[in-house]
């Protein structure tokens, strides 16, 4: 395996522990917020629509790219690339719940209302790790099997480019708190000059400190 192709499996799995990560800390801050805090809930509803629309995007590209391609090549790893579209079905319904739970919470901040959006978050945590554990362990190293670097590569660029200028470094701040040092020097000496640039002169401000380990 060239250290190409390792690095863009790596991205996948930082990006994996950076999800499941989140969510759980999702549900956590969420529940801890009393009826009466608006300021709190409102802020915590923009990370949430953050961490959604990172997953969202992160999927459609795999939904895109990864699996046609595998199902293409692989016949004896069908089975495996058929579950994994069949649970990213099944986590688009644990988004849109979310999203049917969420509006009324920040509305009126009552603990109905927030307990309705955390059981809803539980669940998608639930679905979620359970589908990127299968992808790290059965997934990936069918894809390595497969897939060539460059098609690594157009997948991962695929993905930043689908994020909105600003969400780019949102993302990023997401993956790199749960990464070591090596990891991050890793992640961000493989961006674009100019993302990486705009990481050192403003991925500070815009990492998201609630979900720092």
């Amino acid at each position: 395996m060239t250290t190409a192709l390792r690095a863009s499996r790596h991205e996948t799995v930082l990006a994996h522990r950076a999800f499941r990560r989140a969510s759980a800390l999702l549900a956590t801050r969420i529940a801890a917020v009393r009826p009466g805090q608006p300021r709190r809930a409102t802020m915590l509803a923009r990370h949430l629509r953050s961490y959604q629309r990172a997953l969202r995007g992160h999927q459609s590209c795999q939904d895109r790219l990864l699996w046609p391609a595998l199902l293409a090549r692989c016949d004896l790893g069908a089975d495996l690339v058929l579950r994994m579209q069949a649970q990213h079905e099944r986590l688009a319904d644990t988004l849109a719940a979310i999203d049917a739970a969420l509006p009324g919470w920040v509305a009126t901040t009552a603990e109905d209302d927030r307990d309705r959006l955390v059981a809803a978050i539980v669940e998608h945590h639930a679905l979620l790790a359970e589908h990127v554990d299968e992808e790290d362990r059965d997934l990936l190293p069918l894809a390595a099997e497969h897939l060539a670097a460059h098609e690594w590569q157009q997948l991962r660029a695929l993905q930043i480019a689908g994020l909105p200028r600003p969400r780019t470094l949102t993302y990023l701040g997401i993956v790199l708190a749960h990464a070591d040092r090596a990891e991050r020097r890793s992640v961000l000496a493989a961006l674009p000059r100019r993302d990486r640039l705009s990481w050192y002169l403003l991925g500070g401000a815009r990492h998201p400190r609630w979900i720092r380990p």
